[in-house]
């Protein structure tokens, strides 16, 4: 009986040993994970109800806890649920869509909200293989940096030689091209609203006149 009960302490001892070894004190990568948020985001027009819900539902297969979606033009500068979506994230989580041009209209306003969140440490993925993550290394952070900046560049220097052609022949006495001329008094309003903040669309919502012409009485003006 002796026997058993020696052999029976020896067990125990034994098993708390083992126990007390093999205690990590840092959770594993996978384990850190089960912190982190997957949300999604969903945009379609307003003719594209079924394409709302199907981005939705893959969304919510991917593994998203919630997806903020809406009815709305690719072309508006604010999406109202893109940005609570962003908002809504912290350090570690990701935002998922289907695909970029749910959330973005053109690559300078995708860099930006890539490089946004990079910041922030998440990471934002596409269900077509595309991936932006702020990784140990500074490389991929660096790479979308210097994309987004080349972006900014080409847009600055453009907007730059467009408003030395437009100079250059005004100088010569040149017709400046495009639309007719609206009046004097359309134009001064174009103006004024652009100088209190309105942007291109809205100022075109206001007065009917066309974005190209909006655009042709702004430039005029800064060259004046």
């Amino acid at each position: 009986m002796f026997i058993h009960l020696f052999i029976d302490t020896v067990k125990n001892i034994c098993n708390k040993t083992l126990a007390f070894k093999f205690k990590r004190k840092r959770l594993l990568l996978s384990e850190k994970n089960k912190n982190s948020k997957a949300i999604g985001y969903a945009r379609a027009t307003d003719n594209e109800s079924e394409y709302l819900e199907e981005q939705i539902k893959i969304l919510k297969e991917e593994g998203c806890s919630l997806v903020f979606s809406e009815f709305i033009s690719l072309d508006e500068e604010i999406k109202p649920q893109l940005n609570k979506a962003i908002n809504f994230l912290s350090k570690g989580d990701q935002l998922i869509i289907t695909q970029l041009d749910r959330a973005f209209k053109n690559n300078k306003e995708c860099l930006r909200t890539i490089n946004k969140l990079i910041n922030k440490n998440i990471k934002l993925r596409t269900l077509t293989g595309f991936s932006a993550v702020n990784e140990s290394s500074k490389a991929n952070s660096s790479i979308f940096k210097i994309l987004y900046e080349l972006d900014n560049l080409e847009d600055k220097s453009l907007g730059e030689r467009k408003k030395e052609q437009l100079l250059r022949r005004k100088l010569s006495g040149n017709n400046l091209g495009g639309r007719p001329k609206i009046s004097p008094l359309k134009e001064s309003l174009v103006i004024r609203l652009r100088n209190e903040g309105y942007s291109y669309r809205s100022i075109r919502s206001q007065t009917g006149i066309a974005l190209s012409t909006i655009r042709r009485v702004i430039l005029e003006g800064e060259l004046t």
